[in-house]
């Protein structure tokens, strides 16, 4: 029995908090689970992860396995908790009421109990919660949920990933209010942390398609394509995903912006059969509303109007008066254009009235301040006039006198507030300067970091590739040429001495290919750097190249072998190609590499004596050799230094910490 109540726990703690697979074997399996002899627990925990899955398919039948669950669970129990859970997650779509409800049910059960899943589902309950509020235009709501709850539960479980997950949330909400910079950085952040955590991660997925979007918003349309097609390398294992809703809309309004519109448009159409098949009403709305703007950016006005108006005029509207508004305003817009001025002149009204609406609430307060305020003012008024009535008749010369003294200090005083203004102008615009500097220096960061982490993966593909052709051509082809050769000196010959000289010369040829197929693979991937580090490696590769002819020279001082391979395979790569790059270009009589540790700091030198050239002609034209050493050398955040002079040789060091 604890086997299985083991099973149904890995399930739950790993399945996603709304069901995202298709009608296949995953409920069936389910199923055929509950017709076993179950404990109690395990039964409940099962019965409700068949709610999950029917949760955002059919409402009706995930309540109802819900309304199983809740009958097995007993009263105070952690399943009654978990009970309360799937309850709202089956209502999230459909009734927003009960589904908040539930959730903060749900958290008040689980606050009785410790560990790592009970603060997890407390996290996740408060995170919908807060959707729910978004959902229903209340945006600031759901960012302070996010902060004050959903998140530092997150980080007290020790769930990384639902911390970051939430961290790009509040980068949505920031796209959102239109700060899109500070989008980007959240974004980021979410998308660097899982990487690491779980490159295959649907939330590592849904940071891609987010932050392409708000790629498109910033107009920087360079990113986009990729973070799109690494979104769809992740969630192209299921094409029952919601994910692909998204995908879709994002990738239409990207085609749309660089005005591909039939590409947009089948883009769109894609997406609006996941969300049909799917019953996605909220991203079918999104991915309609870019669908018009498309219609409306080729200037195409009557299918554009269609589109609107049956946004604007449907029953369900997410997030509701803002997205309302948005409507009317555009079936105004679209209207005019159509020559159809009195609809355009009633929707405009229709959108004044719900403008006006959706800010009353929150001008009623303020009208009555302004409103105390005024009234205020005037019973002031009225009494400064009775007494400069009363007060009229008494003036006399010695008050013009004074009134005079008093224009005179007015100025005065006028003129040392222009002072101070000034003063506080500059003031504030040298430190509205330094603030910028501060942000770009801050965003100059975060796309360095960005493209250092590209070209670590860039690398990192690389050397795998090398191992792996290393690898077959080792085992595959020299494999090959071996047993070749062991069939050919076994063949009979008799005494046929020319066909013994034919053959000993091809076994001769043979063991040269063997012996240059070994070279090739040494140098892909040299197994004495793994097992030996990398001046071993390095004397090995000069030994080799000296047995060609060629005078290389290997030194190595004070090294510590302390160094982790990956910078190991890193630097080898870059000796690798200042030597060949030598060889190549310099007509080199004598080449020398020298590796040398000083404390931390380890020193690589590749000096030749070769022709040289001018440093100064060739900045903004290097080779692809060259350009690898200096990506090579940032990937490790070393320093670079190249001397050369035509006739006096070349010298490259490469200067990093250990």
């Amino acid at each position: 029995m604890r086997k299985y109540l083991l099973l149904m726990l890995m399930v739950l703690i790993f399945s996603p908090a709304r069901s995202q697979g298709g009608a296949g074997s995953y409920p069936d399996s389910l199923k055929n689970v509950l017709k076993q002899k179950l404990p109690e627990a395990a039964r409940v925990r099962t019965l409700l992860l068949l709610s999950d899955h029917f949760s955002d398919k059919d409402t009706a039948v995930s309540l109802q396995y819900v309304r199983q669950a809740a009958q097995l669970a007993r009263p105070g129990s952690y399943e009654e908790a978990m009970t309360e859970f799937y309850r709202a997650g089956a209502y999230f779509d459909t009734d927003f009421d009960k589904s908040k409800a539930a959730y903060m049910r749900a958290e008040q059960l689980f606050r009785k109990f410790k560990g790592k899943e009970a603060l997890i589902f407390r996290s996740r309950a408060w995170h919908n919660f807060g959707a729910i509020e978004q959902r229903l235009d209340n945006e600031k709501r759901y960012a302070e949920i996010l902060i004050e709850h959903a998140i530092p539960l997150a980080k007290q479980a020790g769930d990384s990933a639902r911390v970051i997950s939430n961290y790009r949330n509040l980068g949505i909400i920031f796209s959102n209010q239109l700060d899109y910079k500070k989008a980007e950085e959240y974004i980021n952040l979410a998308i660097a942390t899982l990487q690491r955590l779980d490159s295959r991660s649907l939330e590592l997925a849904d940071a891609y398609i987010f932050g392409a979007k708000n790629y498109i918003y910033l107009k920087e349309y360079p990113p986009i394509r990729p973070m799109l097609d690494s979104a769809k390398v992740i969630i192209a294992r299921n094409p029952d995903l919601p994910h692909y809703c998204d995908y879709y809309q994002v990738e239409g309004m990207y085609y749309s912006r660089l005005r591909q519109f039939q590409a947009a448009l089948r883009s769109f159409d894609k997406g609006l059969a996941q969300a049909t098949k799917l019953n996605r009403n909220y991203e079918y709305q999104g991915i309609m509303l870019q669908k018009y703007f498309t219609y409306k950016a080729m200037e195409d006005y009557p299918r554009a109007l269609k589109i609107i108006k049956e946004l604007a005029f449907q029953e369900n509207i997410f997030p509701r008066n803002k997205n309302r508004i948005l409507y009317f305003y555009e079936l105004a817009q679209t209207t005019a254009k159509t020559g159809d001025m009195a609809n355009a002149y009633k929707w405009l009204n229709q959108y004044a009235e719900l403008a006006d609406s959706s800010f009353m609430e929150n001008s009623k307060t303020e009208i009555a301040a302004l409103e105390a305020r005024y009234q205020s003012s005037e019973k002031e008024k009225k009494i400064y006039q009775l007494q400069s009535k009363n007060e009229k008749a008494a003036l006399t010369i010695k008050n013009n006198r004074l009134l005079n003294w008093l224009l005179a200090v007015v100025c005065l005083f006028l003129m040392a507030v222009t002072v101070l203004v000034l003063l506080f102008y500059r003031n504030n615009k040298r430190l509205w300067t330094q603030e910028k500097q501060l942000h770009e220096l801050e965003m100059q960061k975060i796309k360095q970091d960005y493209r250092i982490s590209m070209l670590s993966a860039m690398l990192e593909g690389q050397e795998q590739e090398r191992t792996r052709l290393a690898r077959d051509l080792h085992d595959g082809l020299g494999g090959l040429l071996s047993s070749i050769k062991i069939e050919l000196s076994q063949a009979p010959v008799g005494q046929d001495e020319k066909l013994k000289t034919s053959l000993g010369r091809t076994l001769s040829h043979l063991d040269d290919a063997v012996n240059e197929l070994r070279r090739i693979a040494r140098s892909l991937m040299p197994e004495i750097l793994m097992n030996y580090g990398l001046a071993e490696a390095t004397k090995e590769f000069c030994k080799n190249l000296n047995e060609t002819g060629i005078n290389l020279v290997c030194q190595v001082f004070n090294y510590k072998d302390s160094m982790p391979k990956e910078k190991q395979i890193v630097l080898y790569r870059i000796i690798q190609e200042l030597v060949n790059n030598a060889l190549k270009h310099a007509a080199a009589s004598q080449i020398l590499v020298i590796i040398q540790q000083s404390g931390e700091r380890l020193f690589v030198t590749v000096e030749d004596d070769g022709k040289g050239f001018d440093p100064e002609k060739i900045n903004g034209k290097a080779g692809a050799g060259l350009s690898n050493v200096k990506a090579r050398a940032d990937f490790l955040n070393a320093k670079f230094e190249m001397q050369s002079k035509p006739g006096n040789g070349t010298s490259v060091t490469v200067e990093c910490e250990i």
